[in-house]
């Protein structure tokens, strides 16, 4: 006798390329709660909801202090998600959750630790980044600019993503053959980076010194769904 969960509402089987196969049931109500904005943590949880045509809810209008009142910040952090009543929080395991929804999470075990291993680099670039927002602003660009320089930890850092992706190829994607939740962190994580809003990063600083990402993120611009997701957010991806 065949058992039946709230979660096994609609089944999908996904097939796309050699390394993508995975069958996933999908919850009927999905929340996903950050600030309007497109910083990569979110926003490739949206797009990977989004590049397989999962529904679900985008609350940009949601405040913090409310949220953790409603006992929803499971770790005091946005973003969050909340699916069929239930809490989920940290990015690597709400990318992956999006990511198997959607049909883009590689089946093979070792693929998909490939993913898990970019979405931690990019983890280590955010909070290498992040350290230097509580310097003084007349420290700010000298240790920006320190990171960066040979030897610098956020050099090293992106060095490992490029490296991911010569290893995998320097085909325009950071695991296997087509495009996964690696490639969608990596693409808006670069965004932010490019973006020439971070004193002491030149805006051409990862086109100019990593040539395996800046050919990712051309890889994932051309993707149609990807174009259509930036349509529909003109005052975000404007200029990126």
């Amino acid at each position: 006798i065949a058992r039946v969960t709230r979660f096994a509402i609609t089944s999908i089987l996904v097939t796309n390329s050699r390394n993508v196969s995975v069958m996933a049931a999908r919850p009927s109500n999905i929340k996903l709660y950050y600030g309007d904005m497109h910083f990569w943590r979110a926003e490739c949880v949206r797009l990977g909801f989004f590049l397989g045509d999962v529904p679900f809810e985008d609350i940009r209008d949601q405040k913090r202090d409310d949220l953790k009142a409603a006992g929803k910040l499971t770790f005091g952090a946005v973003p969050v998600l909340e699916v069929d009543g239930k809490m989920l929080s940290q990015t690597q395991a709400m990318a992956v959750f999006a990511a198997k929804l959607s049909g883009i999470h590689p089946e093979d075990p070792w693929l998909a630790a490939k993913v898990d291993e970019c979405l931690n680099g990019c983890t280590d670039v955010t909070g290498t980044i992040g350290a230097t927002f509580r310097l003084p602003d007349t420290e700010k660009i000298p240790a920006r600019e320190a990171l960066i320089a040979e030897g610098g930890r956020l050099r090293m850092h992106l060095g490992g993503l490029n490296k991911l992706c010569v290893e995998n190829g320097d085909c325009g994607y950071a695991v296997g053959n087509s495009i996964t939740m690696a490639d969608l962190a990596i693409w808006r994580l670069v965004g932010w980076l490019e973006s020439g809003k971070l004193d002491g990063i030149p805006a051409d600083f990862v086109d100019s010194t990593f040539p395996a990402l800046a050919k990712l993120v051309s890889t994932v611009n051309a993707n149609t769904k990807v174009q259509e997701w930036k349509a529909k957010y003109p005052k975000f991806y404007g200029a990126n």
